[in-house]
């Protein structure tokens, strides 16, 4: 009797814990499903969620990222734009200032022309008596002997022996006197109306002082050593005329030179 009741409870508590697995795998099953569905449903009612993307490292290597290269590009290119666009700017800011209406004016009373050429060239007196060496050139090139090659000449060199003197073209006032390395001691002096000589290549600066109002025919230096762009042109003058701060030929205001 003892030997059937055990093999009765053996039977029974076999089922009764089956039962109690049963359960627990429904009620799991249960609760899975209301979790999902509950989340789902949050899903649906935030569209936000699905557009927004992250991007995982994987994601991340199908990505190009700018090189350095093409960065310094694009800034050179930002560059470049702004000054076309700065160009633009001003070409359009003077076009525009062009067309400004001028207002009109009756006829005007001349005025007189202040640092012009005089009406009447003057003739100037001869700084130093010697032969014309390199001619005043602007258009035309001429050789130099110092740089060996070709070059423009806006003045003209008046050969004679180191230790000429050296007189001024006309009245005046001496505007400067300087030693330069190109051209030796040079002399400066202002007659008036936009009219200025330039003496270079001479002597000494000591004759006369910046400032001293000198006359036409007074002597002011002597020839030197010539030196820097001229060194190998032998002892001479070489005299500038400025008018209007212009170079011009010195030839037009001096006295035939052989």
């Amino acid at each position: 009797m003892k030997n059937k009741f055990n093999k009765l409870t053996n039977k029974d508590s076999f089922y009764i814990i089956l039962f109690i697995c049963v359960c627990i795998v429904g009620t799991v099953a249960v609760w899975a499903s209301k979790s999902n569905l509950d989340r789902m449903k949050s899903e649906e009612d935030d569209p936000m969620e699905e557009d927004f993307l992250i991007l995982t490292d994987e994601d991340k290597h199908g990505v190009e990222e700018p090189s350095l290269e093409s960065l310094k590009q694009q800034q050179k290119n930002k560059q470049e734009e702004k000054v076309k666009e700065e160009e633009k700017e001003k070409k359009k800011e003077k076009e525009d200032k062009n067309k400004e209406p001028q207002e009109e004016q009756g006829p005007k009373e001349e005025e007189p022309k202040q640092n012009s050429k005089p009406e009447v060239i003057q003739t100037f007196h001869m700084p130093v008596e010697g032969e014309l060496g390199l001619d005043y050139s602007v258009d035309n090139l001429v050789y130099s002997e110092t740089l060996e090659e070709w070059t423009s000449h806006e003045g003209i060199d008046i050969k004679a022996k180191e230790g000429t003197v050296v007189k001024a073209c006309l009245d005046g006032v001496v505007k400067d006197v300087y030693e330069d390395k190109l051209w030796g001691i040079v002399m400066l002096i202002d007659h008036g109306n936009g009219l200025e000589t330039r003496y270079a290549n001479l002597s000494t600066k000591d004759m006369v002082k910046k400032g001293q109002s000198v006359k036409k025919g007074t002597p002011i230096s002597g020839i030197g050593k010539p030196k820097g762009l001229e060194m190998a042109n032998g002892p001479h003058l070489h005299l500038e005329v400025l008018l209007n701060d212009k170079k011009i030929d010195p030839k037009k205001y001096l006295p035939v030179i052989n």
